[in-house]
């Protein structure tokens, strides 16, 4: 088992990113980077949770535009295929409205993951065109032991994982007190990742430190804060997980870069995600928008 490093994590969300806008969504330019395309069939992209009740994967066809803006069912038929048995599972399709005129398919199963079973996820334009990716589920994650003090935001985290760990995100929702005014909620999400310590037998330790880390995002003293809520979220994937390390952030949004997409464009992984809620949800001081710090 391996973790990946702060460096990975942010290559990752910058990867994440490119995934996005290729899919054409959040992108609003005039650039189109599959333009005379005559090898892409969709862009496909998502990630298929072992512990989840329901999986979701975005498919959409790789046209001439950038910004989909039709909402009008487009035929694709969305087929999950467990490898070992032949089992088929079509996902059902969900149209999803960004803004006023930008659509895009989000498929969805409800069926249960087997863990290390091999699956590939299979889109077909109803022409016959087809893109898919195989992807390979983790084992079950267990959840960890986490012994944690909320006044000065320290703790340790213990568990064992058998594959590699590539989330360990604490998320706080605070307030901060200025003067005498409280502030709107926010969310800050704090990766933890670097603090992990493996041993070869899967076990990891973490300790956890985050007061400064928060001060440094909100600009403020701890005790001028109050947090809201607490939660941590440990993810695992298999070896299939994307390895960015050696890629520049030009090359990371390219199309061919980190892709597991057969005549298309985008990524599927196989996870194990758990959350765990350290301090539930109280209400805010006051009742505004959130905002998130990453």
């Amino acid at each position: 088992m391996r973790n990946l490093n702060r460096q990975d994590y942010c290559n990752l969300k910058i990867f994440l990113f490119g995934l996005l806008c290729i899919s054409g969504i959040g992108c609003e330019n005039e650039f189109d980077p599959l333009q005379e395309n005559d090898r892409y069939v969709f862009s496909m992209y998502g990630v298929f949770d072992i512990h989840a009740d329901t999986n979701w994967v975005r498919v959409m066809p790789i046209t001439e535009t950038l910004i989909p803006r039709d909402p009008e069912s487009n035929g694709t038929k969305v087929t999950m295929i467990h490898q070992g048995t032949g089992e088929e599972t079509q996902l059902q399709p969900k149209l999803i409205r960004f803004s006023e005129n930008v659509y895009v398919w989000n498929y969805w199963t409800t069926k249960e993951l087997e863990p290390q079973e091999e699956y590939m996820i299979r889109a077909e334009a109803p022409g016959g065109s087809q893109s898919f990716a195989t992807i390979t589920m983790p084992s079950e994650l267990a959840i960890p032991d986490i012994i944690y003090s909320g006044g000065n935001e320290e703790g340790e985290i213990r568990g064992t994982s058998e594959d590699t760990l590539v989330t360990m995100d604490f998320r706080y929702l605070i307030q901060v007190i200025r003067g005498r005014v409280v502030e709107p909620e926010v969310e800050v999400i704090i990766s933890n990742l670097d603090d992990i310590n493996l041993k070869p037998n899967g076990d990891y330790c973490a300790e956890i430190d985050n007061a400064q880390k928060i001060e440094e995002i909100l600009l403020a003293n701890r005790g001028d804060m109050i947090v809201n809520r607490r939660e941590l979220v440990v993810i695992s994937s298999s070896e299939d997980w994307p390895d960015i390390v050696d890629l520049s952030e030009e090359e990371i949004v390219l199309p061919d870069a980190v892709s597991n997409v057969v005549n298309g464009t985008g990524f599927i992984a196989g996870i194990a995600k758990r959350k765990i809620v350290i301090t539930s949800k109280r209400i805010s001081a006051e009742s505004t928008q959130k905002r998130k710090f990453i």
